[in-house]
């Protein structure tokens, strides 16, 4: 009797001294299973972050795609409608008339090249001729000196109100054109002399697509030949009662 008292307290106490141990191993086996679970979701994360960087970059790929294109066309729009300007100039230079103004001047200021200003000047001289009331046609040469180089260019282009546009090529580089695109005005108190101001003008190599602003200004003289139209003389403007309405 006595040895069967001990045997079950000795059972009692090696139950008690192993149940922290199973619970241990319990422990560890939830832990386990949590771990796995969080490893998993993160990997899902992981991938979801990666779907959506990977949809975003297509879509912005496609946004930048798009802007590209519209570029483009917006381009060749305004290509298109250099060609139609050029082909009215072209239409209004074949008119055939009769010069009754010579001119002589000079335009300075700068070509752009590189992003970079460089000093040009336009020796101009040439022929005007009546087209309508209020329209001349223009034939003439253009000496250009632009940094260290000269070229020498032939004009053709018409005058409209206080529009000139002036197309030159040169015999030297056959690809190379000038556009000169601005506004004239009588100078006051100076009659015959017109101010001159290029503004959207450029040197353009066809062939090499290469184009170089100019931002040109000054001033020609004109003459009539023969009385084939009336003078050019203008009526005398009160300057100083304009610049006092325009400050006031």
């Amino acid at each position: 009797m006595k040895y069967v008292k001990l045997f079950s307290a000795l059972t009692i106490i090696m139950a008690v001294a192993m149940a922290p141990a199973s619970t241990v191993f319990a422990q560890s086996d939830v832990n386990a299973d949590v771990n796995a679970d969080v490893n998993a979701d993160v990997s899902v994360n992981a991938n979801t972050a990666e779907t959506k960087d990977k949809q975003i970059y297509k879509e912005q790929k496609q946004v930048r795609d798009q802007i590209k294109e519209q570029r483009q066309n917006i381009k060749t729009q305004l290509d298109d409608l250099r060609d139609l300007r050029n082909d009215r100039l072209a239409e209004k230079t074949d008119v055939n008339v009769v010069p009754s103004l010579e001119f002589s001047g000079k335009v300075t200021g700068w070509a752009v090249i590189g992003g970079k200003a460089v000093p040009a000047t336009f020796d101009l001289s040439g022929e005007a001729g009546k087209i309508g009331q209020r329209g001349w046609k223009i034939s003439g040469t253009a000496d250009a000196e632009i940094g260290d180089r000269n070229v020498t260019f032939d004009l053709q282009g018409f005058a409209r109100g206080n529009h000139v546009v002036l197309k030159g090529t040169t015999s030297e580089f056959d690809s190379v054109v000038v556009h000169l695109n601005g506004y004239f005005a009588p100078i006051a108190d100076e009659s015959g002399s017109f101010a001159l101001a290029f503004h959207r003008s450029a040197i353009i190599n066809e062939q090499a697509n290469i184009r170089i602003p100019l931002v040109l200004v000054g001033q020609v003289d004109t003459t009539l030949i023969g009385d084939v139209v009336e003078s050019t003389e203008i009526d005398p403007v009160d300057v100083s009662v304009e610049l006092s309405a325009l400050f006031n």
